[in-house]
């Protein structure tokens, strides 16, 4: 246990009390040294709330809490369920950061989340879980690669077309830039979101 963490919708923390003692109750626990838990508490915005009890913090304080338990003794195995689930843009923004720190350092993280920006955002690969089974799975770029329908938008001084990627659209694309009328160019692969969708009929079961 000592190489994994773990972060779930009833990790539990102690609600009487202070986050410092929650921490040091599990520095005992995990046999590490509770020098350890102001490191953990500056990666979740969390240092100079130390002394508050958990009863006192809002549910999106207590989430960070809970991640800087499963933080504390540098798992090597990381499962996080919705860890930005409860959190402001600037706290999941510093989250986010701490993550892909850990990540780099060598930790591997399994992360659970139906915030598809967040999982482009963090995921070295993405699996869609549909009915029990994983109906797709690969890196975000070649996601939206294989789900793309090989359109282009383009944009030109007299309006905006859909075009398909062919020798017949490269032709018209050439002709606006040789005359000067292409404003901008782009592919249109799918977003995480409708591939979502495709593949589940938008619901989860």
């Amino acid at each position: 246990m000592r190489q994994i963490g773990i972060l779930t919708d009833n990790s539990a923390l102690y609600e009487r009390l202070t986050i410092q003692d929650n921490l040091e109750l599990f520095c005992k626990l995990y046999g590490i040294h509770t020098k350890q838990i102001a490191t953990v508490l500056e990666q979740v915005n969390l240092s100079n709330e130390s002394n508050t009890a958990v009863k006192n913090l809002s549910k999106g304080m207590k989430q960070r809490v809970t991640l800087a338990r499963a933080l504390l003794h540098e798992p090597r195995l990381l499962f996080l369920d919705e860890p930005t689930s409860a959190l402001d843009p600037t706290n999941t923004r510093n989250i986010h950061e701490s993550l892909r720190q850990l990540n780099k350092a060598g930790t591997t993280i399994f992360l659970s989340t139906h915030d598809m920006e967040e999982a482009e955002s963090l995921c070295d690969r993405i699996a869609f879980l549909h009915q029990g089974s994983i109906a797709a799975l690969d890196t975000p770029q070649q996601l939206r690669l294989t789900y793309s329908d090989n359109s282009l938008t383009v944009k030109t001084t007299e309006g905006c077309y859909h075009l398909p990627q062919n020798e017949e659209s490269a032709k018209r694309i050439y002709d606006w830039m040789s005359k000067g009328e292409l404003k901008s160019i782009h592919s249109n692969e799918p977003t995480l979101s409708d591939i979502f969708i495709t593949l589940t009929g938008g619901t989860l079961k």
